[in-house]
């Protein structure tokens, strides 16, 4: 065996990459200008901390919206049978909450103490931990301008 004698790489010349470094400038320049006035989120937010979206809900208003309930009295097609956070098996007797968008359930004081240190997602697949309000956001929030600009203050 041994290594190919034949390189498959392409050189992409400077002026490209200068080009697409450029590009990049502009778009977090933009995107920057946008989110302060509130049409766009914030570029380089990192979702650790529970006070730099000010749409988010705060932890209380989060589990208010997600009952804990035995694990028993969820579906027999729940496929949970491990708590992905402290991973120990769920017993029937456990008190349990279920998310709002996966259906994922977890123990209680585990998915409370995932909620308490600011996170909106679930922790085994990362989607919302609750639906998301229908309403009319469009292209970069415009529809929060809109909902701005029309409603009476």
């Amino acid at each position: 065996m041994g290594f190919p004698l034949v390189s498959y790489c392409l050189a992409v010349p400077k002026p490209v990459v200068a080009f697409c470094k450029m590009l990049s400038v502009i778009r977090d320049a933009v995107m920057l200008m946008l989110a302060v006035f509130g049409l766009a989120r914030f570029p380089f937010h990192d979702g650790g901390s529970s006070s730099a979206s000010p749409d988010a809900p705060r932890p209380d208003e989060v589990k208010a919206q997600l009952p804990a309930v035995e694990y028993a009295q969820l579906e027999a097609s729940s496929p949970a049978t491990c708590c992905i956070v402290c991973l120990e098996t769920v017993d029937a007797s456990d008190e349990v909450r279920r998310l709002g968008n996966c259906a994922h359930a977890f123990h209680r004081a585990c998915i409370d103490r995932w909620i308490d240190l600011g996170r909106g997602t679930c922790p085994l697949c990362r989607a919302d931990l609750l639906p998301r309000p229908r309403g009319r956001a469009g292209l970069l929030g415009l529809g929060r301008l809109l909902t701005r600009l029309v409603s009476p203050r």
